[in-house]
């Protein structure tokens, strides 16, 4: 079993907040690409890497935020060979992921509902974190490679 008190909470240097507006988010990713670009990464990785953000950001301002005036935060760090971002939306619905990746593997109607299943697909790691009626958290990591 794991003892809580010792697990450390991850600053985040990086963190951006944004009213939920799918334009902003696009600006938030191409800052981000222009982070991993300079690492050199497999472009294959980084691609997956922003697929899941894009994902992520989406479903954040798509279904996250009821209010128009609500933001939605994007905050990441790089740490050795990882990278971690968590985004944020302040609607504080809760949610079983696990359903939503289920139902992406059947689903065969129009676009959408496949997001967890694709980040959990091409991240290393996947936590949600549900605050309710205040907030919920996805947090990603993945390990940075030259090739994926």
């Amino acid at each position: 079993m794991m003892d809580i008190t010792s697990v450390k909470p991850v600053v985040y240097p990086k963190k951006f907040r944004i009213p939920v507006k799918m334009q902003l988010a696009e600006r938030v990713r191409d800052q981000i690409r222009k982070e991993l670009d300079e690492l050199k990464l497999d472009k294959r990785c980084e691609n997956q890497i922003l697929l899941c953000i894009d994902e992520a950001l989406s479903n954040a301002i798509e279904h996250g935020s009821t209010r128009i005036d609500s933001e939605v935060e994007i905050a990441y760090v790089f740490a050795q060979d990882t990278m971690e971002i968590a985004v944020t939306d302040y609607g504080g619905f809760v949610f079983n992921p696990e359903y939503f990746e289920r139902l992406a593997t059947v689903k065969n109607w129009g676009e959408g509902g496949r997001g967890i299943l694709l980040i959990k697909s091409y991240m290393d790691e996947v936590y949600f974190v549900f605050t309710p009626g205040k907030s919920t958290r996805i947090i990603m990591r993945k390990v940075l490679k030259l090739v994926c």
